[in-house]
């Protein structure tokens, strides 16, 4: 019984094995968004045709903010600066010196983000606006994990992070 040997060492296979397994990522990230769009289409035309007013069209893809799925995520402000609990906060990530990533809001008294329960020293936080896009949220869901997805929605977000701007 003879074994066959890569002639790549490990190093390299582990490099290819990274691009395919990107590249077909993107692959699957642009199927999902041409068929999400169809879908779309599919459904403002038979609202027109049924007379019904036509919902905003989704912004889904590289180039727009991924809109959360899950009723909890999506910022019921809107915006707005007079909703939520608190007044406009910075939003920190830990590093030397601890770093502003997003401007948000607070929604005091508020135990779950994203159908799970918050832990002791978390707060619940509404993202307004992203100052730093490549940064890391703090509590990473499986639709957003950087910063620069993280507009108008909601997060968990340790207290000692997240500084008032009202002084």
């Amino acid at each position: 019984m003879s074994r066959s040997s890569s002639s790549l060492p490990p190093e390299e296979l582990q490099q290819l094995t990274r691009q395919i397994k990107d590249q077909l990522e993107e692959s699957i990230t642009e199927k999902v968004t041409r068929q999400l769009m169809a879908s779309f289409s599919q459904m403002q035309s038979q609202m027109q045709s049924q007379g019904l007013a036509l919902p905003p069209e989704p912004l889904v893809g590289p180039s727009g903010p991924r809109v959360s799925t899950k009723g909890s995520c999506v910022d019921p402000s809107g915006n707005d600066p007079k909703m939520g609990d608190s007044d406009r906060c910075g939003l920190l990530i830990e590093a030397d010196p601890a770093c502003l990533v997003a401007l948000g809001r607070v929604y005091e008294g508020s135990t779950i983000v994203h159908n799970t329960h918050l832990l002791p020293g978390q707060v619940k936080v509404g993202v307004e606006e992203v100052t730093d896009v490549d940064a890391p949220v703090f509590v990473p869901t499986d639709e957003v994990s950087l910063g620069g997805q993280a507009i108008h929605t909601f997060f968990a977000w340790p207290t000692h992070l997240v500084k008032s701007l009202s002084q």
